[in-house]
């Protein structure tokens, strides 16, 4: 509106959409029935001689119509007048006037309807303006305006208020709608409505904090998450009564299909575990009986004593003492286990670290030792005489295999070998310069 008003309106107007509440597609603008209910809430009778109603055109978030051509008054109360209306790229402006240009409103109401009304595609409030031409007793009818809030919501669906509160949710994700319990899709970011009161102290608590989220003065939702996790929503609302603060919660609580956990403990017990969804924890996972599960997400370690069972495992860590059974193991930070096993092969992407303990320098003179572990024998010679270098393992009960090298001008490397626990004899064929020969063990593992 050009016009500003200083004059508060006497009468009262409420916005009604259908559908409820709007909609804003990211594809193109949807069509809705926006109405305009007006009435006299006070108790002195109000002369009106017209009512205008301007609809932002545009696509910010604060208009509402992509366009002023097709939008038409398609309801005015009877005996008024609809003036053709004014259509820009900023507004669509109706003029309605009563019959024989002037009535006195006292208990009945009027209802004004706009359709088709092309909601746009951008998320947000929009701010229809309503200039009411009123006066009381025998002043002159002047012009009042008032501006509505109206928001428009992301394609979705919302709950109905909850029965016994002031609290309704919408959730893009939204999956099902139960009252007093809203489920939605793990990562779902919810918008948490209520009416305004504006005045009053409003706080919002659904964080783990003593005091709550603020609410700003007249607001009517605010948008929470992502959702990881099953979360009451409670609405703090603090009035006065006889001078002393009144408290007045109201609560709902959204479901999350597959919630995360701060950490999981599967006790010791005589019964397994089985799950049929996704278990998403946020910490440690411990496992001391079978646990059998749709897959598993873990920001922390895993750590299994008995059988974990499950077609991924994406953690943190692996820890286990027990079998994991799984047809794809996803991601893990580190891996540590007496034993892995695989079908497929082990792959990684990242450093490959098998030499944990180090080199350890063998007798130059040759000697016989049973491994504990996987390894390698290396054997070196730096120049000199001509050499044989031998290293032999028993590979099996019956057989002994056998690696050897000659040097040349007293130059040559072997490299052999060995299985844990197994025996390996190493030695020089030949007469080395001292200092010509070296035997190195690199064991795979501790």
């Amino acid at each position: 509106m050009t016009t500003q008003a200083t004059a508060e309106p006497l009468l009262t107007h409420a916005l009604y959409t259908d559908p409820n509440p709007l909609e804003s597609n990211a594809s193109g603008p949807t069509e809705a029935t926006v109405t305009l209910l007006v009435t006299n809430s006070g108790w002195n009778p109000v002369r009106c001689t017209g009512i205008t109603v301007s609809l932002p055109v545009g696509q910010r978030a604060r208009d509402l119509a992509s366009s002023a051509q097709d939008v038409n008054a398609s309801s005015v109360p009877e005996g008024w007048e609809a003036a053709p209306p004014t259509r820009t790229n900023k507004f669509v402006r109706f003029a309605f006037t009563p019959p024989g240009g002037s009535t006195v409103i006292t208990d009945s109401s009027l209802r004004f309807e706009f359709f088709p009304v092309p909601v746009n595609s951008t998320v947000g409030v929009s701010y229809p303006e309503v200039t009411e031409t009123t006066a009381t007793g025998d002043e002159q009818p002047e012009e009042r305006d008032v501006a509505l809030r109206l928001p428009k919501f992301p394609v979705g669906i919302r709950s109905g208020k909850v029965t016994g509160t002031n609290l309704a949710v919408f959730a893009e994700k939204h999956t099902e709608g139960d009252p007093p319990l809203v489920r939605v899709a793990r990562g779902s970011k919810v918008t948490v409505a209520w009416s305004p009161a504006p005045g009053l102290a409003r706080f919002l608590h659904w964080e783990d904090n003593d005091t709550g989220t603020e609410i700003a003065d007249g607001a009517g939702s605010l948008v929470c998450g992502p959702l990881l996790q099953d979360t009451t929503f409670t609405l703090q609302t603090v009035s006065q009564a006889g001078g002393e603060p009144t408290n007045r919660y109201d609560s709902v609580t959204v479901a999350v299909d597959v919630p995360s956990h701060p950490q999981i403990t599967v006790r010791d017990g005589e019964v397994p575990v089985n799950l049929s969804t996704p278990m998403h924890i946020n910490g440690p996972l411990t496992i001391k009986q079978s646990l059998t599960c749709k897959d598993a997400e873990v920001t922390g370690d895993l750590t299994t004593k008995a059988t974990l069972s499950t077609a991924s495992v994406d953690v943190g860590g692996l820890r286990f003492s027990g079998t994991v059974n799984a047809a794809q193991v996803h991601t893990t930070m580190g891996l540590t286990a007496p034993r892995v096993t695989t079908t497929q092969g082990l792959t990684a992407t990242g450093n490959v670290r098998i030499l944990k303990a180090g080199r350890e320098e063998l007798s130059a003179n040759g000697g016989t030792r049973t491994m504990n572990t996987d390894g390698i024998v290396v054997a070196t010679a730096h120049g000199g005489s001509k050499l044989t270098l031998v290293v032999a393992t028993d590979t099996d009960s019956s057989a002994t295999t056998t690696y050897e090298t000659t040097t040349l001008d007293g130059i040559g490397n072997l490299i052999a070998p060995v299985p844990a626990g197994h025996q390996v004899e190493w030695s020089v064929e030949g007469t080395p310069a001292p200092g010509q020969v070296n035997f190195y063990w690199f064991a795979f593992g501790v």
